[in-house]
């Protein structure tokens, strides 16, 4: 079984968008969130979805669930405090065993393709886990305090990480409960760094420039001037996509 968890319950304060967390803020008429659930319902390798969110929220996305047509939401778990908690009430919430997959999507990147969703489910047979990437354009700059530069890491073999992240569920279950056991919590902002500490090869496999993820308020703006040409881009694989 292939089980989709989106995020969906960050509060947007550097989006300022007052009290409507950004992931519930419209884009071309439909809120963020719907986008991200209407692609895990299109793309036939996802068996169920699951919805990490507020509280509050819980019977607003029921809800659009109904209004959409996303029949493959089964599941929806009360977000947490981070990242990683929100993660991890969402794997378990699914009813999954070791062998199934779970996609960690998130619910403010809402022009996924369904070209990289097949190719997460190409790789997730050869690796336990597969993570999307784009190339750097630019050198990266390391600094440990934020204001003196440590190290200019050059962009050739560097990569930009995007959504989704697809994982064999047993081994990101274990990730999850050994970092929350461990007596140190480092700073962790994606799975691949928790799946990477055990040791565990994570394939890449290429995304696009239409991935935009929405954090600020003219990111939104980027989504809604591309949103015509991702549709076109999808039209032309043959996925309708209105």
């Amino acid at each position: 079984m292939n089980y989709a968890v989106i995020l969906a319950g960050g509060k947007g304060i550097r989006f300022g968008s007052g009290n409507v967390p950004k992931q519930f803020v419209e884009l071309t008429g439909m809120p963020m969130l719907v986008y991200s659930m209407k692609t895990a319902q299109a793309n036939p390798n996802i068996h169920e979805i699951c919805v990490v969110a507020l509280e509050a929220y819980i019977p607003q996305i029921r809800e659009w669930a109904g209004s959409y047509g996303i029949t493959k939401l089964k599941y929806i778990a009360k977000s947490g405090e981070e990242r990683s908690d929100s993660v991890y009430s969402g794997i378990c919430a699914i009813p999954a065993g070791s062998s199934d997959t779970v996609m960690i999507m998130t619910s403010v990147c809402p022009l996924l393709s369904q070209e990289t969703i097949d190719r997460h489910y190409k790789y997730i047979k050869k690796y336990d886990g597969v993570i999307t990437v784009v190339k750097a354009t630019d050198a990266i700059t390391f600094s440990d305090g934020g204001e003196q530069a440590d190290r200019t890491l050059q962009k050739k073999k560097l990569f930009v990480q995007q959504g989704p992240q697809t994982y064999q569920y047993g081994v990101l279950k274990e990730a999850h409960e050994r970092y929350r056991n461990g007596r140190e919590k480092k700073e962790v902002y994606e799975d691949s760094e928790l799946v990477l500490d055990l040791g565990v090869p994570i394939a890449m496999v290429q995304g696009d420039r239409f991935c935009i993820k929405v954090t600020y308020p003219e990111d939104l703006a980027i989504a809604r001037a591309l949103y015509p040409l991702f549709c076109e881009k999808e039209n032309r694989r043959g996925i309708a996509y209105e």
